[in-house]
């Protein structure tokens, strides 16, 4: 027989699947493949694999995956790199979603073939550092899940951040040195690149920055600190001049994959929590 529920508790049971479907939408999962974050998403209905980049200031497309979906490319655009500078397109804004939820908006495309040589899956874009900023996002390496949080939890080791070069960044001491802003990059599966200047160093480029393609050259063993965690013997690779304007180096996802790093945008702190 069919019961009639008080108005009370059809209210009760409908706030109760409202909240596991938000709890389900704001947890999204992904692979952890060669040291990068890809996403699986959709793209004007169609699926793309994005690794998330936090040390690109901007979201990008590839210019493969634009032409596969039929995006239309116009005005040229330089964006900056590790050590290489390239070209990208403006293309018409469109959004990448999961989930249930937007990912971000792409209005540039980038040739990211040369991705292939770092990662072994195919990557249809970039997604930035816009990612990050005003909202709380937990990304835990070890249950592969990226988590969009109400608050931070405010566990394990603080740090703030400092908006720069349209990415964020977190003090970084290396061998003692006084802490030093570096770009927080999970777009960059090494440990840490980090800059000490010369008197020859070119000028600073300028821009839309995209922190993905690495090239070690000159590699050392560093200990560093990041608030009270010290980390000892951590592989460095060593740059001569600054890789973007008033920035000391990357802190990439060989280090960043130890911890559970939550990510306040909203009042800049970064925590690591082991």
């Amino acid at each position: 027989m069919l019961r009639i529920l008080p108005v009370r508790s059809v209210l009760l049971i409908f706030a109760l699947f409202s909240s596991v479907a938000s709890a389900v939408a704001r947890d999204i999962p992904f692979d952890f493949v060669d040291g990068y974050i890809l996403v699986h998403a959709c793209v004007n209905a169609h699926p793309v694999t994005l690794l998330l980049d936090s040390g690109a200031s901007a979201s990008v497309l590839s210019l493969q995956a634009a032409h596969r979906l039929h995006i239309q490319l116009s005005s040229p655009e330089a964006v900056d790199g590790v050590d290489s500078t390239a070209t990208a397109f403006n293309i018409r804004p469109v959004q990448a979603t999961t989930s249930a939820l937007t990912l971000g908006q792409f209005a540039l495309a980038v040739d990211l073939r040369n991705a292939r040589q770092l990662c072994s899956e195919r990557i249809d874009g970039l997604i930035g550092s816009d990612f990050f900023k005003n909202r709380v996002t937990q990304i835990d390496y070890a249950q592969n899940r990226l988590r969009l949080l109400d608050a931070a939890p405010g566990e394990g080791t603080p740090l703030p951040l400092l908006a720069r070069n349209g990415v964020f960044c977190l003090p970084v001491s290396v061998n003692g040195s006084k802490p030093r802003w570096t770009r927080l990059d999970t777009g960059c599966n090494d440990a840490l690149h980090w800059v000490i200047p010369r008197l020859s160093a070119a000028p600073l480029r300028r821009g839309v920055s995209i922190g993905f393609i690495t090239n070690p050259s000159d590699e050392t063993l560093v200990s560093i600190r990041l608030g009270r965690l010290l980390l000892p013997h951590v592989a460095t690779t060593l740059h001569g001049q600054a890789i973007f304007p008033g920035e000391a180096g990357l802190l990439g996802s060989e280090v960043l994959s130890r911890y559970k790093v939550t990510i306040d945008g909203i009042n800049r702190r970064i925590w690591l929590d082991r």
